[in-house]
């Protein structure tokens, strides 16, 4: 029978602590929430104006459902009822990808093959496309999510 794969102690800590974040998370909703101004169709309204008065904020929540993006609008009560789900679900993508990662170092090792680039999979689309996973020293920090389009603001 073939050998299994032998992670260091510190990385058996690391899988440790992933484990148990991810254990305590608690409920998750996919997506994101995006706060948006708008114009309307009014030829004489306020947002057509120079400088324009835009109606809103509206919060929209967007997440991919069977490959499509699907949307709804939330008030904003709603956005702070489910704001710690949200979040919840994006520290569960990136614990998910560290753990990846963990597992890929552990197998490149154990195989001799040469390392190749971390998963970056469940990574948040808004974030640094160009970012590879932290470094032991930054593990647990979180990053600044990338500038968003004009009109759109991430809640």
């Amino acid at each position: 029978m073939a050998e299994p794969p032998r992670p260091e102690p510190a990385e058996d800590a690391d899988q440790h602590r992933i484990a148990t974040e991810l254990a305590d998370i608690g409920y998750c909703l996919p997506g994101s929430v995006t706060e948006r101004q708008l114009r309307c169709g009014k030829p004489g309204c306020a947002c057509k104006a120079d400088p324009p008065v835009l109606h809103g904020p509206y919060r929209q929540w967007s997440r991919k459902i069977g490959g499509k993006t699907v949307s709804r609008w939330l008030s904003g009560d709603q956005v702070e009822r489910y704001e710690d789900w949200f979040s919840n679900a994006k520290r569960a993508r990136e614990l998910l990808t560290e753990l990846e990662a963990l597992s890929l170092r552990i197998a490149e090792r154990t195989e001799g093959w040469d390392p190749q680039a971390a998963p970056t999979g469940h990574r948040a689309r808004n974030e640094d496309q160009g970012q590879t996973n932290a470094s032991p020293s930054q593990r647990g920090k979180r990053r600044e999510p990338a500038p968003r389009s004009r009109g759109t603001t991430a809640l």
